[in-house]
């Protein structure tokens, strides 16, 4: 970060949402989908009581887990450092979650997350971000009502929906909202890497009900 008044805020990945997909997609044997699709973005990659094992780097040089986290760690204390500062700054916080997100620390990115949406409430993408890490403390009842916001506030957020599917499917056992969630994954986004593993888990669903 060069400049000290702003940090850089991670940009919204649109593949933010796959950890939730490497909990529930790669541990399941009803869908196999490729790791190289199922990597979080940028340096991240699933710990192996995520995943079930620990991934290395991907094919583009992309550090593994360890290296990942403190990359992430080497980032916080500046960040903190300009919060002291301006406690206000919505980026500052968000930014901090995300890079607890990417750490693997889920308490303490929930934590950022959240006080980064006191001062802007409804933005879509911290909310998802937040939502994502519920889930990944135990608490997927707490994430998916945060998604139902998510999509109250902006139906094409596509993560949103997939991961509503994931928690309804794989924590909460309804699968007829799971599969509603899904198609309309499906609607926003009909290519995504994860479309044939979405199919064949609304196709499963509707076969059980």
């Amino acid at each position: 970060m060069t400049d000290e008044s702003t940090p850089t805020t991670p940009p919204p990945s649109s593949n933010r949402y796959v950890l939730i997909a490497v909990l529930a997609f790669v541990a399941l044997v009803t869908v196999l989908l490729l790791k190289k699709n199922m990597e979080p973005p940028k340096e991240q990659a699933p710990p192996p009581d995520m995943a079930g094992e620990q991934m290395p780097g991907g094919e583009a040089g992309m550090p593994g887990p360890e290296a990942a986290r403190q990359q992430a760690m080497d980032q916080i204390d500046h960040i903190k450092e300009i919060l002291a500062k301006d406690s206000s700054s919505f980026e500052a916080w968000s930014a901090l979650g995300n890079l607890y997100f990417d750490a693997s620390m889920p308490d303490e990115a929930i934590t950022h997350y959240e006080a980064a949406l006191k001062i802007k409430p409804d933005d879509a993408h911290v909310l998802t971000d937040l939502a994502t890490m519920k889930r990944e403390a135990g608490k997927p009842e707490e994430a998916v009502e945060l998604l139902k916001h998510v999509v109250q506030v902006d139906s094409t957020i596509e993560q949103a929906w997939f991961n509503m599917g994931v928690i309804y499917s794989f924590d909460l056992k309804d699968q007829k909202s799971a599969m509603e969630a899904w198609k309309k994954f499906l609607a926003l986004n009909p290519d995504s890497p994860h479309t044939d593993a979405v199919k064949a888990e609304i196709e499963r669903i509707e076969k059980e009900l």
